[in-house]
């Protein structure tokens, strides 16, 4: 189903809203430590359940205790840090289940947020696309012995792309649902990374795909297209984690109920989530 283009919508994703602020792209020197904190257990410099003691932090971010104290409560709100009574603060762990979990709603909230900006998005939200994709298709997919400079500048590429397709869908706790997952599936992708284990190399097609079907108001197209992407990602990284001894279990969120995995790893069966933008779209 095609959406009809939008005249004219302008779209103010921070205006009365309760969702939470994404205080790393603060320009405030107070949020400089849950920033580089923040990267360095995105990008895994900082490894899964890795214990955060304060000696160490102070010598290696140059932050008081206190300061130290807030950036670690932040992360632990963003799901990145766990913290015990009297046990101090650790990187959170990761699991399999952890990511199918991810991953599933990941999807959800990816199509839903490219569709709904496929009703909403004016001449700049399409600008803003082409120039991420075009900025993105200049940048070789990293080999994965690639030094981590190099990982991280495709990533920021690669994570304005997704943004660019999201950033008008006008609901600000939609895009903040959608870019706390997209940080949590990163991090599991750096694990990778990180230990060296080849992966798939990511094809430039399948973003170029997106852009495509997603300027051409495509709904079914684009929510197909983007689902699957994710999940192929999520796929390849699934089969390095057993390399790693990384378990099966959902040790990874011992804090929270989080809802299980829907019972089908990501990449089998048709795309549910595409399915349902379909369905809403055609209902708009």
């Amino acid at each position: 189903m095609r959406i009809r283009r939008a005249e004219s919508v302008e779209v103010d994703p921070v205006a009365e809203t309760t969702a939470p602020q994404d205080i790393a792209r603060q320009d405030a020197a107070s949020f400089e430590v849950y920033r580089q904190l923040r990267n360095d257990i995105v990008s895994c410099k900082l490894k899964p359940d890795e214990r955060l003691r304060f000696d160490s932090l102070r010598s290696a971010y140059g932050a008081g205790v206190g300061t130290l104290r807030e950036a670690l409560s932040h992360l632990v709100s963003d799901g990145l840090v766990r913290t015990e009574a009297g046990r101090g603060f650790r990187v959170a762990p990761v699991s399999v289940a952890d990511l199918m979990d991810i991953t599933e709603w990941r999807a959800e909230f990816e199509v839903r947020a490219v569709t709904q900006s496929m009703q909403r998005g004016g001449d700049a939200w399409e600008a803003e696309i082409v120039t991420a994709y075009h900025l993105l298709a200049l940048a070789e997919f990293p080999a994965y012995d690639a030094p981590m400079e190099v990982w991280a500048a495709y990533g920021q590429r690669h994570q304005r792309f997704h943004e660019s397709l999201a950033a008008a869908c006008g609901s600000p706790w939609l895009l903040h649902f959608r870019s706390v997952l997209f940080d949590q599936a990163r991090r599991y992708q750096s694990l990778v990374v990180v230990h060296r284990e080849p992966r798939m190399q990511r094809k430039d097609d399948e973003h170029k795909a997106i852009m495509k079907a997603t300027l051409e108001r495509n709904a079914e197209r684009a929510a197909q297209l983007v689902e699957q992407h994710v999940r192929r990602t999520a796929d390849a990284v699934l089969k390095e984690l057993s390399k790693l001894g990384v378990s099966k279990d959902d040790s990874a969120a011992p804090e929270s109920k989080a809802k299980p995995a829907r019972g089908r790893p990501p990449g089998s069966g048709a795309p549910k989530a595409a399915r349902k933008a379909t369905a809403r779209a055609k209902a708009a």
